[in-house]
């Protein structure tokens, strides 16, 4: 894993975030935890703030490269295909109670829609949660799997006011220099 073992409350929410995907109290558990992360965040940033949203990214970019070698493994992935890489997604949005749908899913580039989400009613209120936080969580998973991967920036949110929430996932060559540390 990048950044070190993964610390006690790490591993909590990787044993919570596992039973989520068929558990109901676990997921109900999971979504209020991050609802209520979101809110502080949120109301940081309404008071102008900005550190639990710092911290916020950073530990979304620590999970997902730690939950990447997890899904490797247990999703059976293939690194050099964007459509089963894809899957991810998909066993997210099972945790997490999102729902959507995939516009296109191709070897180099796949786009999901999500149309509901627990999140976006609190992301509202800050939409740095799911440009920054979201963005580099979903950035940092799947870079781990595949250095090539790129998640280009979210625009249409749930969050915003949008119908959707898209996600446009690109796989190419691995991405170096100062951009890929991003």
């Amino acid at each position: 894993m990048s950044g070190g073992e993964p610390t006690r409350l790490e591993r909590l929410l990787h044993g919570v975030a596992g039973r989520a995907e068929t558990d109901a109290r676990s997921r109900a558990w999971l979504v209020a935890a991050v609802n209520a992360a979101f809110a502080a965040i949120a109301l940081e940033r309404r008071l102008g703030g900005h550190l639990l949203l710092e911290l916020a990214r950073a530990a979304a970019v620590r999970w997902g490269r730690a939950r990447a070698h997890v899904l490797r493994t247990r999703l059976e992935l293939d690194p050099s295909d964007m459509a089963d890489l894809a899957r991810v997604q998909d066993w997210e949005d099972r945790v997490f109670g999102v729902t959507g749908h995939w516009t296109e899913r191709g070897r180099h580039r796949a786009v999901k829609c999500e149309t509901a989400c627990p999140f976006a009613r609190t992301a509202a209120r800050a939409p740095e949660l799911c440009t920054d936080v979201v963005h580099a969580l979903e950035e940092a998973t799947f870079r781990e799997l595949a250095p090539g991967y790129r998640l280009l920036p979210l625009q249409r949110l749930l969050s915003q006011g949008d119908d959707v929430c898209e996600f446009v996932h690109e796989l190419g060559e691995p991405v170096t220099g100062a951009s890929a540390e991003r």
